[in-house]
């Protein structure tokens, strides 16, 4: 008994290209797909430590105006404002403190914030450094300044960086609520 080879066993060199081919072409679409599914995680992930980031500074001011008895803006250094509040504490027995905020426009922009039993004056750039960093790639919203002040309350409005994404728009305004006084003389 003799084996017969048939002329359709095997596969011929068009048929292995086409499969390459097709192969190459379902191995891109897939590598494109998870491109583009990696890039929206980044993106939604620089958006998403912008926004929160913004707003545990937006955070930070609206607790401490909202409990101040008073507050005083000024400009230090050209677009620079310092906010400074005499605010109660929000934990443990009544006591008053000084709270600041420190806007610099200087690089990427930045808002710094420092508490203290004794009046706060403005920093000079050695002692900035020692504030606490609240936000970094901070820049006003429209104009040139991120606080402004009425007689009881304050506006926060800022841009926070999106590490090379679109900056995100952060708003607030807090009352002050306390109205009360104590010794603490903040400014």
């Amino acid at each position: 008994m003799q084996a017969t080879e048939s002329r359709e066993s095997g596969f011929s060199l068009i048929e292995l290209v086409v499969y390459a081919m097709l192969l190459v072409l379902v191995v891109g679409v897939a590598g494109s797909m998870v491109t583009g599914l990696i890039n929206n995680t980044l993106r939604v992930t620089a958006l998403n430590q912008a926004t929160s980031v913004g707003q545990l500074a937006i955070d930070s001011i609206d607790s401490s105006i909202r409990n101040s008895s008073d507050f005083q803006l000024t400009s230090p250094s050209g677009t620079d404002q310092l906010l400074i509040a005499r605010a109660a504490s929000t934990s443990g027995p009544l006591s008053w403190g000084c709270v600041a905020w420190y806007y610099s426009a200087a690089g990427a922009g930045s808002i710094r914030s420092m508490r203290s039993t004794a009046p706060i004056l403005p920093p000079t750039a050695t002692e900035l450094a020692t504030w606490t960093l609240l936000d970094d790639g901070v820049q006003p919203l429209t104009g040139t300044t991120i606080f402004s002040t009425t007689a009881r309350q304050v506006t926060v409005s800022f841009t926070s960086a999106a590490g090379g994404q679109t900056p995100v728009g952060i708003t607030s305004a807090a009352l002050s609520r306390a109205g009360a006084s104590g010794a603490v003389s903040c400014f």
